[in-house]
């Protein structure tokens, strides 16, 4: 889940601006389980992704984190803590991609979380890539351990500018 400038106010309906929320892109929480999002990581600070202004054609800063604290939740329910050592993150100059299925080629940016880093941010043993697709979304997702592909995700059937999830949790939003 990645949450951006500008949120809007829920109590008085009005959008809010933070000068938190105005350099970077950030993860609150991410699944632990694609078939039930009631279990989930929550970090303890929201983990700055990218930044949030990055000039038209080009690609975005590495952005270096050290705290990535976070919390299991089971059911909405936290049980344990954790962290992900350091983590690196940047997102690459967009490119025309074939995205398949119903929609064809598609300008995309690559986002590249790199985590369990040692203490100077390299030498990290996970990295997740997700493939954002111009007014579509998460298209492409793949998580390599060690430099070995471990797993990948292909979404199909998207539709330009509607979401199709919904988060049970308030816990993984609030």
């Amino acid at each position: 889940m990645l949450l951006a400038a500008g949120l809007p106010n829920v109590a008085d309906g009005h959008h809010q601006q933070s000068s938190r929320y105005e350099k970077y892109v950030y993860m609150r929480s991410t699944e632990l389980t694609w078939k039930d999002n009631t279990f989930f990581k929550r970090f303890e600070h929201d983990l700055p992704i990218a930044a949030r202004c990055v000039p038209e054609g080009e690609a975005g800063p590495e952005i270096k984190v050290r705290d990535t604290k976070f919390v299991y939740f089971s059911s909405c329910r936290s049980y344990k803590s954790s962290d992900l050592g350091t983590a690196v993150n940047e997102i690459n100059a967009p490119q025309q991609m074939d995205v398949g299925g119903n929609i064809g080629q598609a300008w995309t940016r690559v986002l590249h979380y790199r985590y369990n880093c040692n203490k100077n941010y390299e030498n990290c043993r996970d990295e997740e890539q997700f493939y954002l697709a111009n007014g579509y979304g998460l298209w492409q997702w793949k998580h390599s351990h060690n430099d070995d592909l471990v797993e990948t995700a292909l979404m199909k059937n998207i539709q330009r500018d509607r979401p199709n999830a919904t988060l049970p949790c308030t816990e993984s939003y609030c």
